[in-house]
């Protein structure tokens, strides 16, 4: 309630909430390909950002751009599908339950899939990942994995050490004669392939809307999963901001039913002892949530809780 009154201070102070300008000045701002000034700058540090209630990456440092896609001419939060997040450098981890999440979706969907039920921990540099595998029978596996970067900027998960009900083979279901192929349709597998006995992951079309597009530079296990760097790593961010936040700067977006050209607007945690979780699915229940602050240049301050803290 708090943040929908100073939503309409805000519109009778100065016209129309986004528009930090009139519409003369619109119409001089230099022009992109896009019809716009420029694509939103955007910066994140320690945000949770959730892509479903179930899939969710950590994002440590974050400096990048939004860029509409899909035929939309403007990034709005109202359509996840509406732009890409162009990343110029960043540091992103998965813990090893976000990493089940992802593969147990993208697995699980195929529609030949006899891979069910992974599981992942973390012992020294592998993956340890358990599963279920149906080739007439409930088979339980269990192997070691390294993770290692392609040569077409995707993630390698290499599986190696196999068990099949705890016998050891030479490699993936050798004792079957089979390999990830024979148990895996590839139809269906957004973002995610096989070869032999690896799984390949494209971080650009693995996740839904937004994707991201990025070069990957580094990725590594940690002791609780996966880190991933893109472009030239973690960035040194730039736009002064404290604490856990999104911010987004210049160009022109569209959130809720209002619009803002040359965009000033930072989303800050209200609890930053712990990421700030963001589910941009939901993301205006946590503005009503939250509480707005508007500033002598017209920018915007809102104190958003974390997704899983609001009713």
């Amino acid at each position: 309630m708090r943040m929908l009154t100073g939503t309409l201070i805000v519109w009778f102070l100065f016209g129309s909430l986004p528009s930090c300008g009139h519409p003369q000045e619109q119409t001089q701002q230099p022009q992109s390909a896009g019809g716009f000034q420029t694509d939103p700058e955007m910066e994140a540090a320690n945000v949770l950002f959730r892509y479903s209630p179930e899939l969710a990456i950590h994002i440590v440092r974050l400096r990048g751009k939004l860029v509409p896609s899909g035929g939309h001419s403007v990034a709005t939060f109202n359509d996840p599908a509406s732009f890409k997040i162009a990343i110029e450098a960043a540091e992103l981890r998965m813990t090893t339950d976000q990493l089940e999440a992802l593969m147990n979706a993208r697995v699980a969907s195929s529609p030949k899939a006899q891979v069910k039920d992974v599981r992942i921990s973390v012992s020294g540099d592998q993956l340890l990942i358990n599963g279920v595998m149906k080739n007439g029978l409930r088979v339980p596996f269990h192997a070691a994995a390294k993770v290692a970067i392609t040569d077409d900027n995707r993630i390698r998960i290499d599986l190696h050490q196999v068990k099949v009900v705890g016998v050891q083979v030479k490699g993936l279901l050798d004792a079957l004669g089979l390999s990830i192929e024979d148990l895996v349709s590839q139809k269906g597998l957004n973002g995610m392939s096989v070869d032999g006995d690896s799984f390949l992951i494209d971080p650009q079309t693995v996740f839904p809307p937004p994707q991201i597009e990025a070069r990957l530079k580094d990725v590594r296990i940690a002791k609780d999963g996966i880190v991933l760097q893109f472009g030239a790593g973690a960035p040194q961010l730039m736009m002064g901001e404290h604490g856990n936040y999104i911010a987004i700067r210049g160009g022109k977006i569209e959130y809720g039913r209002d619009e803002m050209f040359d965009s000033d607007l930072t989303m800050i945690d209200t609890t930053p002892a712990d990421p700030f979780e963001f589910y941009l699915g939901q993301y205006w229940r946590q503005m009503v949530a939250g509480s707005i602050k508007v500033t002598p240049n017209k920018a915007l301050r809102i104190r958003v809780p974390d997704y899983s803290k609001i009713k």
